[in-house]
């Protein structure tokens, strides 16, 4: 009839009953990526028929559907190889800022809300419970065992929220592995990724001598004619 006329409303509202969206007369709701956030959303979809002739009060339809929209976790990674074989007295480098991202963030340079942290154990060792004690960056005593001897596996306190990790292996024990965990979080989620440090052996010291040539002079006396002689 040229008189009725079909409308539907579509409502997307969030678990304080916020209307975040709303649609009116589509055949599908589409929400794009990063238009929400995590949480719990209820979807309502108002059917109505109108007619200047008749009374369609009745012909109303609602229907609701509940949405959890869950947030992605974080990635996280440690640049080139899990297993790293350094020389004695050398410089270990570790990066991690351009593998870490927050994918239900629109952008992968959008660090923030990031919280960083770099731990340290030897690999015969096992991870404490939590909170782990903070390592210092002194040379390993072979006392305390973990990286530095002095407190066990734990934190590395000097390391505190740096994206890159640098430190010298003449801190550590030759011929030990130790594993080196970079963990990053934010709100409830969290992400590591670990390498394997090989420190190897120390080489032996360099000796060299160095012989040195002196000329002398002696003094003759003869007693007829004395005289020098050098």
């Amino acid at each position: 009839m040229k008189n009725e006329r079909f409308t539907a409303l579509w409502e997307l509202e969030d678990a304080d009953q916020n209307v975040v969206t709303t649609l009116a007369n589509a055949s599908e709701l589409v929400s794009a990526p990063y238009a929400v956030w995590a949480g719990l959303y209820t979807v309502k979809i108002t059917a109505s028929l109108w007619s200047s002739l008749f009374d369609l009060t009745d012909m109303t339809v609602g229907v609701t559907y509940c949405v959890n929209v869950t947030a992605s976790g974080l990635v996280t990674g440690i640049e080139g190889s899990g297993f790293v074989s350094a020389a004695f007295n050398g410089t270990v480098e570790l990066f991690s800022y351009s593998l870490t991202y927050d994918p239900a963030v629109p952008s992968t340079s959008d660090k923030s809300g990031m919280i960083l942290e770099w731990r340290c154990k030897r690999s015969s060792e096992a991870w404490p419970p939590a909170p782990l004690a903070i390592q210092s960056y002194v040379p390993n005593n072979r006392t305390g065992e973990g990286c530095f001897g002095d407190v066990g596996p734990g934190v590395l306190g000097f390391a505190d929220g740096l994206w890159n990790l640098s430190f010298s292996t003449g801190y550590l024990e030759p011929l030990v592995n130790y594993d080196v965990q970079f963990v990053v979080s934010k709100d409830v989620r969290s992400a590591s990724a670990d390498v394997t440090v090989f420190v190897q052996q120390p080489l032996a010291p360099v000796l060299s001598t160095r012989l040195y040539l002196f000329t002398y002079c002696r003094t003759f006396y003869d007693r007829k004619c004395p005289y020098e002689k050098c």
